[in-house]
């Protein structure tokens, strides 16, 4: 889980004025309940999740899944493009292909240079059976050196 996620959400949320109930609201959730357990880093948050925040408040994923990235790199001030593209998973399902194939990597070995088993895994994420994590996104965008925004959301 990434460790500074939560006070993110948390940061991005109270620069906005929202309490979590209205951020809730906005994000489709059921109650407010899973996104205090998000915040207070007692759950984790989905991948669609994530894209939904940074879709509400204009910043990359990179800034949320990146703990490199400072907390309060992102202000009121701050104005990012929107993506519009809330299907992330065909993005990411598209780019991972067309990725490897442009660095030449079978899924094979892609699967060996993420420290998994087997090519199964790549497989499934390729043809959308299976949805990754966070950490293997980053771990994806480090490897073909790219930001998580550029797998899930198309932008360069």
């Amino acid at each position: 889980m990434r460790r500074l996620l939560g006070a993110k959400i948390r940061y991005l949320r109270e620069q906005q004025r929202l309490t979590q109930v209205e951020l809730a609201q906005r994000l489709n959730l059921a109650s407010h309940s899973h996104l205090n357990n998000v915040e207070a880093s007692r759950r984790a948050a989905s991948l669609d999740l994530i894209v939904r925040v940074a879709h509400i408040f204009h910043v990359p994923t990179d800034y949320l899944l990146r703990d490199t990235v400072p907390i309060e790199a992102f202000t009121n001030q701050t104005v990012m493009k929107s993506s519009t593209s809330l299907a992330w998973q065909q993005v990411f399902r598209t780019g991972l292909i067309q990725l490897r194939e442009q660095h030449q990597i079978s899924q094979s070995q892609l699967a060996r240079s993420l420290g998994l088993n087997s090519q199964a895994y790549i497989s499934n994420l390729e043809i959308g059976r299976k949805v990754p994590s966070p950490e293997v996104i980053v771990q994806i965008a480090d490897l073909f050196d790219t930001t998580t925004d550029t797998l899930l959301v198309g932008d360069e």
